[in-house]
């Protein structure tokens, strides 16, 4: 999906890596403050993949494959389904709230100072471009 925004494609305008934050938090902040979710063990929409919800998550460790998520590169012709898997999903179904964001990743010092005029605190910004495409 990032590469899609990030590049453009099928009538989805480029946006500039610039533009893209990420907001980082994780699956133990979204359990602590109760809020609705599934996950998947593949892309959301390909047929291949299961969805699962909060009495799975004890399990997602066995669920989820997290050598293909953590995975540098996409494809694998000796794993023709790696691609699926690494797309994985955790899926919020309402706002997260600002309490529960751990920090951020920016493309660059400038969305760095962006977010700090904001009124975010430095420490709680990275700046890390091999997060982008």
């Amino acid at each position: 999906m990032l590469y899609v925004i990030q590049n453009g494609f099928n009538g989805v305008p480029a946006i500039s890596p610039e533009l893209i934050v990420y907001c980082i938090s994780s699956v133990g902040k979204v359990i602590a403050y109760d809020l609705d979710y599934i996950f998947t063990d593949g892309h959301a929409v390909d047929s291949f993949s299961s969805v699962y919800g909060k009495e799975d998550t004890p399990r997602i460790k066995q669920l989820l494959d997290f050598e293909a998520i953590r995975a540098r590169y996409w494809k694998d012709d000796n794993d023709l389904d790696k691609k699926r898997r690494k797309e994985a999903e955790f899926l919020v179904l309402s706002d997260l709230p600002a309490v529960a964001i751990l920090g951020f990743v920016v493309y660059n010092n400038e969305a760095r100072k962006r977010l700090e005029d904001w009124g975010v605190k430095s420490s709680q910004i990275v700046t890390d471009k091999k997060h982008y495409f």
